[in-house]
């Protein structure tokens, strides 16, 4: 609040016991910070591993990508139960908000797939705002690396937001129905989800150390190495001379395939020594396969095709719904039954949120239409039903099943109506009729 050029902030109570009791634990846990950084530096190859550390690998960061662009591509909206089932709740104040816009400026593909980003590596939250009913009104993701979460003595948990305002820090301090939080594997319960850059730095760090090795070694052009003979001794002088020159003219990935011209009986032995040999290629392969198994991701979605057959494919895209993308899409839903509806929508189970992961399981188009067909003589989908899934508009006819031949209409008690029998057309002109003319005496007989 600005008054007469002065800003002023107005804090409730609740507001500064809680930011007096942050303090206390954050000044007692900041002296065990430096020890653990120094410990990852000592003991793991490339030092810390963070989120970002961890997307410089092409693996892990296709594993990431591909998981959290396909969950924000897929339909999420709220449904509305109704006596005939289930059906889209385009009326819900939450509706807007949750398929098209969750905070200014920021679309809803875009929320969704920095939070399933975030939740990859194990915990991904978002500050909600209330309106003054209760209703929720906007959604704020906050970056992983500008939040803590703090258990207070008195047994209950806050999340403690530095949130970024231009070029200031704002400290935010939020209950947990003010936050949407998506969290992985956890052992405590209350804490968030295991950090996974950090749970898996051993592996992460080889990753890492295997792409730099690569770099170095076509850098150096380490392919075309050798040693140099001579028949005599050289000076310390003598020894640096050459060394300098034949790494200028002969090292590096523009002085390939250069030729080397020697003297004074100098010969040129090359080291055999390639990337198949140094067991790089292998090694590399070896870490995406194990980037696929730290998030559950198929080797084929991140372009690993070594194993992969034409047969296969699509039992293992089938695979990566069932046992990737649908325990997070649960999670998600869960978490706005929880966090964003009224309890009176929860306890009576007249709102809930679903993802759409129909689209993904369809397969090819000739299995579309063989599931379709069998639908239909089963009396499970109307002709609608499947226009619907393939984004058609209804048909007149298409409200009511139709019998195993696919031609016949079926009333609503279950009796097929047979189609009536179309009347014969009169033809103009047509003067025949149905009385026998061969005996009638003919004129002038």
């Amino acid at each position: 609040m600005r008054v007469l050029g002065f800003d002023i902030q107005l804090r409730t109570s609740r507001e500064i016991a809680l930011e007096n009791e942050v303090r206390s634990l954050q000044n007692q846990q900041a002296a065990y910070a430096p020890w653990g950084a120094e410990y990852n530096a000592m003991f793991t190859g490339s030092g810390t591993v963070t989120r970002k550390k961890a997307l410089t690998v092409p693996s892990i960061y296709a594993a990431v990508d591909v998981v959290s662009k396909t969950l924000a591509s897929l339909p999420f909206e709220p449904f509305r139960r109704t006596p005939n089932g289930a059906e889209p709740a385009t009326t819900h104040p939450l509706y807007v908000m949750e398929t098209l816009e969750p905070s200014p400026l920021v679309t809803a593909f875009n929320f969704r797939r920095d939070m399933f980003a975030d939740a990859c590596f194990g915990n991904a939250c978002a500050k909600i705002t209330f309106k003054g009913n209760g209703r929720a009104a906007s959604l704020e993701r906050m970056p992983p690396d500008d939040y803590w979460i703090y258990p207070s003595e008195n047994g209950k948990v806050y999340y403690v937001w530095h949130r970024r305002v231009g070029a200031y820090v704002q400290e935010e301090i939020l209950f947990p129905y003010e936050v949407l939080h998506l969290r992985g594997m956890t052992l405590d319960g209350w804490d968030g989800g295991l950090d996974v850059a950090s749970n898996f730095s051993a592996s992460i760090n080889m990753s890492i150390d295997a792409t730099s090795y690569g770099g170095n070694f076509y850098h150096n052009n380490a392919a075309v190495g050798g040693v140099v003979e001579y028949p005599g001794g050289l000076t310390p002088l003598q020894r640096q001379q050459l060394e300098d020159k034949i790494n200028a003219k002969h090292t590096g990935i523009r002085n390939v395939g250069s030729t080397m011209v020697l003297d004074a009986g100098m010969k040129f032995q090359p080291v055999k020594n390639n990337p198949q040999e140094a067991a790089l290629n292998e090694t590399r392969t070896f870490q995406a396969y194990e980037s696929c198994r730290i998030f559950g991701v198929s080797a084929h979605m991140i372009n690993v095709l070594d194993r992969s057959t034409f047969n296969n494919i699509e039992m293992m895209d089938n695979g990566f719904v069932k046992y990737c993308l649908a325990p997070w899409a649960q999670n998600f839903e869960q978490e706005c039954d929880v966090k964003l509806l009224t309890n009176d929508e929860k306890q009576s189970g007249s709102i809930f949120h679903r993802f759409d992961l129909s689209g993904l399981l369809r397969g090819d188009m000739k299995s579309q239409g063989e599931f379709y067909e069998k639908m239909l003589k089963g009396f499970v989908m109307c002709p609608n039903d499947v226009r619907k899934i393939l984004n058609m508009n209804d048909a007149p006819w298409g409200s009511t099943p139709f019998a195993p031949s696919g031609t016949t209409n079926v009333a609503e008690d279950g009796t097929i109506q047979a189609p009536e029998a179309p009347e014969k057309p009169e033809t103009p002109g047509d003067t025949s009729t149905d009385k026998n003319t061969e005996d009638e005496p003919q004129p002038g007989a």
